[in-house]
Formats: structure tokens, sequence, C-alpha cells
């Protein structure tokens, strides 16, 4: 395992996200979408894995998708290792997820050079962050209210601050709704006076299309569309999964004071810590984020985060939390590729550096590859290695 971990190259994982790196969007840029695609499914072979592109589609629209995937030839339930290769609108994506990429498939190949029986399955997935015919939607929405113009700027300063309000308003009231129709027409009700016509056109448009999403079934229906197609498919063949690291938003380290903040329901006191300050102010460390399903794997994880070649600083969540509860408490831990896996009581963790809670470059243009802290990653892929290894 030591010369395993020795071997972790830190250059490798820059030239990752380097030849990676741009936006990778299903309405605005679906070509470099597959490029990028096209790229993982060659590291993979090149590693000598069996390589393959698990295919889905998206309801009511004329796409076929792909997840990209690669395995060992162990036998056994499999031990996955995740990651998502799709943008937001005009973001590159070098840390949103070209860091998960990146340790992803420096990882693949690490674990190629060894002689472990272990079943471990690689997985990219694609249409983390949208689904594409209700974004389409949603933009056409936009345009027709003059809410938005053609590059997705707003039209004006108040509208920006009134959808800022509203957005805020529908993450408050989408945890304890019955739907995100409901939440959507909370928000307008509560915005109310501070809207114009053509604003409150729009988000009454937004409140139509969000018929029949919940708090509990928006993965799948409105983001993680390639994860929730490949859990689906997997529990229809009868596939095993015994744990899952779910790589994301993992290569931003910051040391100054009061760089991290903390999601809705979340709060220090919850985390066990290693390698970092108490209050957890400071973003240098890896969140380690479980459900109740997934204890034993956040501790063999944090044990081979301490390890003396890792050194990896973490904070692991502590709290037995279920799907259900999550959903209903703390919705921006279900914002990744794990929670379908969650949904259907399969240990897996979310290892972040906490995106937009900490990240100041989160899904704009300026997410590029010289924000990122590669001695940090390199220590994450050592991680993952071992845990894998391990578990």
């Amino acid at each position: 395992m030591e010369s395993l971990l020795s071997s972790v190259d830190p250059e490798r994982i820059y030239q990752h996200i380097l030849k990676t790196e741009g936006e990778k969007h299903p309405l605005h840029s679906p070509e470099w979408m597959e490029v990028c695609a096209d790229y993982i499914l060659g590291e993979f072979e090149s590693y000598g894995f069996r390589a393959n592109a698990h295919e889905f589609k998206v309801e009511g629209f004329d796409y076929t998708f792909r997840n990209i995937e690669a395995s060992t030839t162990g036998d056994g339930p499999e031990f996955l290792i995740v990651s998502h290769y799709d943008t937001g609108r005009h973001a590159p994506g070098a840390n949103d997820n070209g860091s998960a990429i990146a340790v992803m498939l420096e990882a693949a190949r690490i674990i190629s050079l060894s002689e472990s029986s272990a079943a471990i399955r690689f997985i990219s997935f694609n249409l983390e962050e949208l689904n594409p015919l209700r974004t389409q939607k949603v933009e056409e929405l936009a345009l027709a209210y003059e809410i938005r113009d053609k590059s997705g700027r707003y039209t004006s300063w108040d509208t920006s601050k009134v959808m800022e309000r509203f957005s805020n308003l529908h993450t408050k009231f989408a945890m304890t709704a019955a739907s995100y129709a409901e939440a959507t027409a909370q928000a307008i009700a509560e915005l109310d006076e501070e809207l114009t016509s053509s604003e409150r056109k729009y988000l009454e448009g937004i409140q139509t299309l969000s018929e029949g999403i919940t708090p509990t079934n928006w993965p799948g229906k409105t983001v993680l569309m390639g994860s929730s197609a490949w859990v689906r498919d997997a529990l229809q063949r009868g596939q095993q999964v015994k744990g899952v690291l779910n790589l994301e938003t993992m290569g931003y380290t910051s040391d100054r004071k009061h760089s991290q903040q903390f999601p809705p329901g979340m709060s220090p006191d919850m985390f066990e810590i290693y390698g970092t300050n108490p209050d957890m102010l400071t973003g240098n460390f890896l969140f380690t984020l479980r459900d109740l399903n997934s204890k034993g794997l956040a501790e063999q994880f944090c044990t081979q985060c301490r390890h003396e070649s890792v050194q990896l600083p973490y904070a692991c969540l502590q709290t037995d939390i279920t799907y259900e509860q999550a959903a209903h408490g703390m919705r921006d831990i279900l914002r990744s590729d794990h929670a379908p896996f969650w949904r259907e009581n399969i240990p897996a963790l979310l290892l972040t550096d906490g995106a937009n809670f900490r990240y100041p470059y989160y899904h704009t243009h300026a997410d590029t590859i010289d924000k990122l802290d590669f001695d940090f990653l390199a220590k994450i892929c050592k991680a993952v290695v071992a845990t894998a290894h391990s578990f």
C-alpha cells in the first residue's frame, strides 16, 4: 500500500483538469460534454480496465446521454468511486467537477497498478447539474418574460435582486412544503408587491413546471439525472454495491479565517475533525458527509485520512440521518450523486470542499485551474485509494 500511495502524482491530476476544463452543458456546449466523456473513457481504457458507456434518456428530451464507467475484474459486491463531468452554464468547471474527475482518474490509474482482487467500479455521471428539458423550459420562460437575455444574464439589477430573494425563499420553503410547486407559491406570496407583472408571470410558470416535484423525489427530476438512471438500472439487474465514494467539487482550500460557511441545518458541533481548527471556520479540510447507513464507510475513510502517508484534514459528519431526514432538514446535503444511493440505503459518502459554502468561484466563469490546491487533491486521492482497498 505504501508504494501505491507514493505513486499518486499531483502532476497527472493537474493535467487531467487542464485537458477537461471548459463548459460542458447539454444545451449550450454538448459537443465539449461529449469530448470530455471520450477523454474519460480513453483514460480508463489506457489503464487496462473494461470500460463502457451506460446510456440513458431524459423523458421528453431527444438525446442519448452517457455515464462513463470502468471496472476491475474482482468478484462480489462492488465498491464505487464516482464523479460527474457536466458543468453549469458558462462555468469552466475546474473545481466543479474537474477536481473530482482528476482524482477519480488518478485513483483508477493507481488501482490498476495493484494486484488487489477487490471489485471496484469507477463511474463519471452526466447531468448531475440539471435536467435539460426542465432547464430548457425555464430558459424559454426567462426569455419570454424578459427576465434574462440570450446569454443568461438578468435584464436588470432589480430583477437580479428579486430572483436571488426568490431562490433563498424557495430553498427555505422547499424543505417543509408538500411540493416544489407549493414552495414556489409560498415564495411568490412572500415577495408579493416586490414583483413586477413579468416577474410574477415568470415565477408562476416555474410553479407550473414544479408540479409533482417533492422534497424527496427531486433528485432524478431536476438534477442528478445520470446517477439516478444508473442506480435504477443497477437495481433492476440485481447489481450489488457495498459502498460509494462520491467525489464532488473538492480542490479549493483557504487559510483565511471565516472562509468556511455551513449549509442550513448544519453546525461545527455535528462533526468529528482532524487537522483543522475546532471552529471549522477556516476552509482547509475535506467535508466527509454520511448518512445512517454509511457510518462504517466513513470510519474507514477517516482512518485512511489519518494514515502517516496521507495526513488529510477532514471534518466528518457524526449525525445519524436518514435520506428522509436530510430531505426535510438538510436539503443541501443531497445536492450530489450520492443522493440516489442514500435513497436506496446504499452506503455512500459525499467528499467535498463545501462547494458554494467555501468556494467563491462556484458556478462562475472564474472556476479555473489556477484556484486549486493540488497537494490537497493528491492527499484526497491517496485516501480514496486506501479506502477502496480496505473497505
